[in-house]
């Protein structure tokens, strides 16, 4: 088993809603940009619709750097740093890499959109693992 103690789901949750508030940044400027830009018009004229796709490729690019890249070379996201948390492999308690981080977050995107059950799974599960923990068989821990 990994070294550490196993994440509780609440400060799990208060790390996925930091990251999320972290990704929601630019899409949110780039809205009042549209909004500075074409004012309270029906339809969004080239300047206003560039500010919005703007934020949301600079949002996407965010989400990439903290939940794949970040997480990946050092086992925590923004919202993980800030709780505390770390993810590690299940077996060897050392960090999960980038490549298994890409399959575990492309899972979360999956199961998150398909059923609520893999966001609520740790609150019984032995080691406190969502679906997609158990596919790449990593575990979140304190510390």
């Amino acid at each position: 088993m990994a070294p550490g103690r196993l994440a509780d789901w609440p400060i799990r949750v208060g790390a996925y809603l930091l990251d999320a508030l972290l990704t929601a940044i630019p899409s949110i400027a780039g809205v009042l940009i549209a909004l500075v830009i074409d004012g309270n018009k029906e339809d969004l004229g080239p300047g206003g619709g560039l500010a919005m796709v703007g934020g949301f490729v600079l949002a996407f690019v965010v989400w990439v750097w903290n939940r794949i890249v970040r997480q990946g070379r050092t086992g925590q996201s923004f919202g993980k740093k800030v709780t505390g948390l770390r993810i590690v492999d299940a077996r060897t308690g050392q960090l999960i890499g980038t490549g298994k981080t890409v399959g575990r977050e492309v899972c979360a995107q999956i199961f998150n959109q398909l059923c609520v059950l893999n966001v609520l799974w740790p609150l019984w599960d032995d080691k406190q693992q969502t679906w997609h923990d158990k596919v790449v068989d990593d575990v979140v821990i304190r510390g």
